[in-house]
Order: structure tokens, then sequence, then C-alpha cells
């Protein structure tokens, strides 16, 4: 998995423009940097972070994180946003649920019908935007209809005694690795060959760098837009599938607390706000460090609820460091014609 994929064309920098440009750039170096230093510092401070029965918890608990923030960093490295991803989640919570539970229909054909629901809802975003209208405005709205019509079919009653063999994926391990989690890194893999390999990847990165740049170059807006959100909507799908699969029920509430989440992994992982720049692994890793974080607040007797609280912190964090690298590269930039 490359650790960057990005657009646009590089520019030829003095050495000590390119030093600070790569100090301001680390991405996924430096959200390696902090997950190492939490888990040394709960492996030398709790008994249990290190058995290998909280590992597998946290990699479960991660799994769905992944999945979630690679479902928004999409959307954020075209230069837009989707607040209706949990909502998303949980309307596909609901088909998959019934589909099951009330009709019988096969594990198997539910997913299909579920991840095709997520595609289909981002898709209809995509071109309610196409027309248009604000992302925010959009996907808000999005949000509340979908969150209505789950709740309202279900009247948030969960569906419960899902097929076993559906509940038997959700706890499944290869090798003492949860399943769920090797598919969210598989996932992961699919859409770092997608932005390095595919024009449809580098065409995503181009239009949130430049849309008129992106326009002029023949890049269709309207039909990649839709895509964009497609995409978006089908894989917050397959987060609803894996969390459903680990519950063991299918709840209408799942995705309910998803949106932060949903934009503190690719942000801390580097993924640029302004769009144009994509960091697949630093999405997983900033996934990784949420999880570790959510788990070592536990060990060490803190309420988990102020995870909250340091996920807001981590996220201004991360927009700050983001601000400073975009007036370094700035400052840089102007130097150099200044030089040239």
């Amino acid at each position: 998995m490359s650790p960057r994929e990005q657009s646009g064309t590089d520019t030829r920098a003095k050495p000590g423009a390119s030093a600070i440009r790569a100090l301001t750039t680390a991405g996924p170096a430096a959200v390696t940097v902090a997950v190492v230093i939490l888990v040394l510092a709960l492996v030398l401070t709790t008994r249990t972070f290190a058995t290998a029965d909280n590992l597998k918890v946290v990699a479960l608990g991660s799994a769905v994180t992944i999945v979630v923030g690679l479902a928004q960093m999409i959307v954020i490295s075209a230069g837009g946003m989707n607040l209706a991803v949990g909502a998303t989640g949980g309307l596909v919570s609901v088909v998959c649920g019934s589909l099951m539970n009330t009709y019988g229909v096969p594990p198997a054909l539910a997913v299909i019908a579920g991840l095709a629901a997520g595609a289909g809802t981002g898709a209809l975003i995509g071109v309610v935007i196409v027309r248009g209208f604000q992302p925010f405005i959009v996907t808000l709205a999005a949000a509340s209809v979908l969150t209505g019509i789950g709740l309202g079919v279900t009247e948030s009653i969960p569906y419960y005694h899902l097929p076993d063999s559906f509940q038997a994926f959700g706890s499944a391990t290869v090798a003492g690795v949860p399943l769920i989690f090797l598919v969210a890194l598989l996932l992961a893999v699919i859409l770092a060959a997608m932005f390095r390999y595919t024009s449809f990847g580098r065409q995503i990165l181009a239009f949130g760098a430049n849309p008129r740049a992106a326009a002029l170059s023949g890049v269709p807006l309207g039909s990649l837009q839709i895509a964009i959100y497609a995409l978006s909507g089908f894989i917050a799908a397959a987060a609803s599938v894996l969390l459903v699969a680990r519950l063991g029920n299918a709840d209408p509430a799942v995705g309910k607390d998803w949106l932060l989440v949903s934009f503190a992994a690719p942000i801390i992982g580097g993924t640029r706000l302004t769009g144009g720049y994509a960091s697949v692994l630093g999405t997983v890793l900033g996934a990784l460090l949420l999880g570790i974080l959510v788990n070592g607040l536990v060990q060490w007797n803190v309420n988990v609820f102020f995870v909250q609280l340091i996920s807001g912190l981590i996220i201004l964090g991360a927009g700050g460091f983001e601000r400073v690298r975009e007036v370094v590269a700035s400052a840089g930039e102007r130097n150099e014609r200044r030089s040239a």
C-alpha cells in the first residue's frame, strides 16, 4: 500500500525548501510515530493491553472505523464532504436485517442488496449536488431523510436472530486476526491501487485540486461527482455490513456515531480538507490511533466518553498542522518564483 497518493506536478525546489516541505507533509509518518508512542505507553503502564484477546478487541473496533474513514476520505480528497455516511450505514443495516430476518433472503444476497442500496443512495446524493446544490446542505438533508426512513420502517427496533452463517462471518478469525479487520485492510489496498494506478483515482484528485483545470483537461465533472458519492456510499455500506455481522443484530441506529471518526481518521492521516490529496495509509493509521486510544482509555480506567473530546482536539491539531503546511508551502513557492 502506498503511503501517499497525490495529484499535480512536482516543482523543483531548493534543498532548504524541500526539507521544510518534507517536514510539514509528514502525513502517515507522523501518525505512525503517534501510534508507536501510544502503544509503548500502554504496554508499559498496563498488564492487559498486549494480550491476544485485547489486541483482537482493538482490531474489531478499528475495522469499522477504518472503512468509515475511507468512505469519507474519498469525498474529502475531491474537495467535498459526506455528512450522510452514518445515516447510509443505518439504512443499509435495515435493508440487510429486514431481508435476512423478515423475508428469509440468504445472507450473501442480502449483503449485495445492502451494498447496492448504499451505492444507490450515494449516487442520488451526487446527482442532486451536480444540479448545483451545496454538498453540505445535500448530505445534511440526506442524513436526516435516511435516518427517518430507517427509524420509520423499524420503529427503532433492531432485527435480531440473524442467520448463524452471517454472524459467524463477524466473529471469524484468520491466524488469530479478525476477518472483518482483514476485509477493512483489503478495501484500503484496493483504494490505494485505485488512486495510484487508475485514471478514475487521478481524476478524483485532479478535481479536488482544481475543478476548473480538471474540466479544461477533459474530466467529466458531473459523472465524476456522482461516481465519487456512489463509491463513498458503497464503502459506508460495507462498514455497516461489517458492524452488523460483528454485533449479530441489525440496528437502525448503526452509524449514529460515525460522523466524527469519519472525518478524524483521514484528517489525522494527512488527507487535505481542501482536496487534491488522499492518504489511504494515513487514514488506516488514523483509524488505528483512534481505536487504540479508545481501548487505552478503558485500560487506564478513564471515562471512555472523553474520547470524543480527545478526538476533537486531535482533529483541531491536525487542522492546525495542515494550515502550517499550507503557509510554509506557499512561502516556499513565492521564494522560488523570486529567485527564478
